[in-house]
C-alpha cells in the first residue's frame, strides 16, 4: 500500500446550506457518499376515498360544525374542548361524513386521519394506527420518516404528532387528527395485553 501524504495550508472557513451538504476545510481521500433524505409521501387519502360516499350530498350543518371545531380559538390547557367524540347509531353515515371532511378540509387546517375498520386488512389496531399516522405526519413535516420498531413506534408517533402540530401552528394553521371507528379497535381487550388506539392519543392536544 502506497504511503500518501497530503499537506494543506490556509484553507479558511467553510459553510453550507441545504438538505444534503458536505463541508471540508482539509483534505479528503477516497469516496464521499452523501445520502439524500427522501421526504415521506403518504397515499392514505386514496384509502379514505374508498370509505367516502360515492355521491355525498347534504349534511352541510354537520360539516360546518366540524369546520368550526377545527378552527375556533381555544384557551391554552383546556383539554376537554380539544376532543370531540361523535356518536351516532350504526349506518348513520359517520364514516362517510368524516371521510368527506378529511378529503375536503376547511382552509387553514392540516388533517391527519385513521379509519379503523375490519373490512380492510391490517387497519384495526394500534400498530396500524402508529404506522399510518406517522407516515402522514412526516409527509406534513416534509421530512424522511425514521425507522421504528414495536418498542419505539408509540413514542415516535407521539413525537411526530407534537412536531407536526407545532409546525402547523407556526404556519398559522391547525392540525386536526381524525380517528373513526374506535369501537372496531381490536386492541381493546381486557387484561394486561390491552393496547388501544385511544390510549395513544395525547391527554392535552
Amino acid at each position: 500500500m502506497a504511503d500518501a501524504r497530503i499537506g494543506v495550508k490556509g484553507t479558511g472557513d467553510a459553510s453550507a446550506e441545504g438538505g444534503v451538504v458536505f463541508v471540508n476545510t482539509g483534505a479528503v481521500t477516497g469516496d464521499v457518499n452523501l445520502h439524500a433524505p427522501r421526504t415521506a409521501v403518504s397515499g392514505y387519502l386514496l384509502q379514505v376515498e374508498r370509505t367516502a360516499a360515492a355521491d355525498f350530498r347534504g349534511r352541510e350543518a354537520e360539516l360546518s360544525e366540524l369546520a368550526s371545531f377545527g378552527t375556533e380559538a381555544r384557551s391554552p390547557g383546556v383539554s376537554e374542548k380539544n376532543y370531540w367524540r361523535w356518536l351516532a347509531p350504526a349506518w348513520a353515515g359517520k364514516s362517510a361524513l368524516l371521510a368527506e371532511f378529511v378529503l375536503n378540509p376547511p382552509p387553514g387546517i392540516d388533517v391527519v386521519a385513521f379509519f379503523i375498520t375490519s373490512r380492510m386488512a391490517g387497519q384495526n389496531d394500534a400498530a396500524a394506527f402508529c404506522e399510518v399516522v406517522q407516515r402522514q405526519l412526516y409527509a406534513l413535516l416534509r421530512e424522511e420518516e425514521p425507522l421504528s420498531t414495536p418498542h419505539t413506534r408509540d413514542e415516535q408517533m407521539r413525537l411526530a404528532l407534537d412536531r407536526a402540530a407545532e409546525r402547523s401552528a407556526a404556519e398559522g394553521r391547525r392540525l386536526v387528527l381524525v380517528v373513526d371507528g374506535l369501537d372496531e379497535d381490536h386492541g381493546v381487550t381486557a387484561g394486561p395485553d390491552c393496547h388501544s388506539i385511544a390510549a395513544l392519543l395525547p391527554r392535552t392536544p
